[in-house]
């Protein structure tokens, strides 16, 4: 992981997280300052291997300069079969990214979960969330790991 310093230097870009799944890939963004994280929007992930144009746009416009990966551990922290799956996921999706693009793992466990309780806490119902859920799962997990680099 790369040093707190050298992310906290440059404030004038901000962290994308991906939620990679085998449907969708949810995405979130961190605020400028690097404490607060949203939910951006959803995307095919089978369409997003065949072609990343949309997301390398997104990484243009909001000036990425780091990609946080959500990675599935399991319980004892190692990583299985779907962490592995998801590894090779984003290889795909981040075919032909820019090199200076930091690419993190970072541990995403329980992170939907959380998100669907957040959802419920604020009334809304699985139809609302559908659809909507992996970008905000992206986002809790992308906040766990902004709240690492800033400590």
């Amino acid at each position: 992981m790369r040093s707190c310093d050298a992310i906290l230097l440059n404030r004038n870009t901000r962290i994308l997280a991906l939620d990679i799944g085998e449907v969708r890939t949810g995405l979130a963004l961190s605020s400028v300052s690097g404490t607060e994280a949203s939910a951006l929007q959803v995307l095919n992930t089978k369409e997003l291997c065949l072609n990343n144009k949309e997301l390398h746009t997104l990484i243009e416009d909001y000036e990425i300069d780091t990609i946080v990966i959500g990675l599935p551990l399991l319980a004892d922290g190692s990583e299985g079969q779907q962490a592995r799956r998801t590894r090779s996921l984003a290889a795909k999706i981040l075919k032909g990214k820019d090199q200076s693009i930091q690419v993190e793992f970072f541990d995403e466990s329980q992170s939907s979960k959380t998100a669907q309780r957040r959802g419920h806490d604020l009334g809304f119902n699985m139809k609302d969330m559908r659809g909507k859920l992996d970008a905000h799962a992206a986002a809790v997990f992308l906040q766990a790991y902004l709240d690492t680099i800033v400590d």
